[in-house]
């Protein structure tokens, strides 16, 4: 494992990224549990309240948990600054997510307007206050890491999400007069999907891999143009709706194809890599790749909207971060038990290994439980009538096996840690 630039002793609380990741977990098993009540109402179209009410349960309740608690985690040890009073601000926004989130897709299902926009100030509220905290830790940072161009493009791309996701909800609550309704959620989506998730996952990526897999490292100079070029073209995007451009238009299609490039480079490093074992969270990750070259093909093809959405948010968005949590989690239990060791001055004393947190039996499980929920909920957009219940049915079993094993990985770390302070 390379750690070299790392600044270990700024990683906060453990309980901080374990708290974002456990409330992801819930809101997958409520996604489920809406799709085995409403079944094939879901599926009518990607514009139902329900497909909305699913979506944004999935983006804020599940992706925003886990890319903002993985943030507040990361940030301090890449940094080497650690966020201003770190417990109370994670709290804030924890909380502002999930009331947000649970509000959001409430008023979705229900169409309940004045509910939809509580949850929207949520949470925007919550964004808000991670982006401030993110840019002073960044400020007060002595230091700036190879990896901040990438991500600091990715959180600079939630706000135009996050700005005109907010317009549209007070449009849609009838308080604004909105006129090209269709143009913003394009544009919504290719921020949200392509520049916030897109190029946040893919920069953590080319992060964690080196470290963990002892892979080379991506060049800093193709990767940063890379993402730069993605930012610029989504930019332009988001003119075409507007500006009759066929130079324009095509600027989404070279914003795919780009991330597809990127995933041959990231395959390219794993097959190079010179540890050559594979473990589920590489499995993960390559079904979370595969997922987005089928997205294209089936976007190309032009003839399934929805299963285009489902291949993408959850074949890529929501598989690859199970593949990093799996990874992360159990380093972040070892580490911070290694620092008390540290503190404690009984550095002959030995730790379990990190696979005790989260074997690979367990996370072995869930794969197959997850590949299965997202095969069905796919073939449910194709029969609805006949696959929409069973796709609930496993997204929530998948979901709460997920659950099992955070909670399991948090439980073990307690019992370690209370071992360690009653020597």
């Amino acid at each position: 494992m390379k750690t070299t630039g790392l600044s270990l002793d700024q990683a906060p609380p453990i309980i901080i990224p374990f708290k974002f990741f456990l409330t992801a977990s819930l809101f997958s098993v409520i996604v489920g549990i809406v799709l085995m009540i409403d079944a094939e109402a879901v599926f009518l179209s990607r514009w139902s309240p329900l497909a909305l009410g699913i979506t944004h349960l999935m983006t804020v309740g599940f992706l925003a948990q886990v890319m903002t608690g993985a943030m507040i985690q990361l940030l301090p040890v890449l940094a080497g600054s650690p966020i201003p009073a770190v417990t109370t601000v994670s709290r804030i926004i924890h909380l502002s997510l999930f009331a947000g989130a649970l509000l959001m897709g409430l008023g979705f299902i229900r169409s309940h307007q004045s509910v939809l926009v509580t949850g929207a100030g949520l949470v925007l509220f919550a964004i808000t206050l991670f982006l401030l905290a993110m840019a002073v830790s960044l400020i007060s940072s002595k230091s700036r890491h190879d990896n901040a161009i990438p991500i600091g493009l990715g959180w600079m791309a939630v706000i135009p999400t996050v700005a005109i996701g907010v317009y549209m909800v007070l449009g849609l609550s009838g308080m604004l007069t909105i006129n090209d309704m269709p143009e913003l959620i394009a544009v919504h989506l290719s921020w949200g999907l392509l520049g916030w998730v897109g190029i946040v996952l893919f920069a953590t990526i080319f992060q964690i891999l080196p470290i963990f897999y002892v892979t080379r490292e991506m060049p800093v100079n193709f990767r940063d143009i890379s993402f730069i070029i993605v930012f610029a073209l989504l930019a332009l995007f988001s003119l075409s709706q507007y500006i009759n451009s066929e130079l324009l238009a095509n600027s989404l299609p070279m914003v795919v194809a780009l991330f597809l490039l990127l995933s041959l480079a990231l395959f390219q490093m794993i097959w190079e890599r010179r540890r050559k074992i594979v473990d589920m969270t590489l499995v993960f990750l390559w079904t979370g790749l595969i997922c987005l070259a089928l997205a294209a093909i089936v976007w190309m093809l032009g003839d399934n909207e929805l299963l285009v959405g489902v291949l993408l948010l959850g074949g890529v968005c929501i598989t690859i971060p199970i593949g990093i949590i799996y990874k992360v989690i159990p380093f972040l239990c070892w580490f911070h038990l290694q620092s008390l060791l540290v503190k404690q001055g009984k550095l002959s004393s030995r730790l379990p290994s990190m696979k005790h947190y989260i074997n690979e039996v367990d996370a072995k499980r869930h794969y197959l439980l997850h590949l299965a929920a997202i095969a069905l909920i796919a073939a449910a957009t194709l029969m609805p009538a006949t696959l929409a219940r069973t796709s609930g049915i496993a997204l929530s079993l998948s979901s709460l096996y997920f659950l099992k094993n955070l909670l399991s990985a948090l439980l073990r770390f307690n019992k370690q840690q209370r071992a360690l302070l009653d020597r």
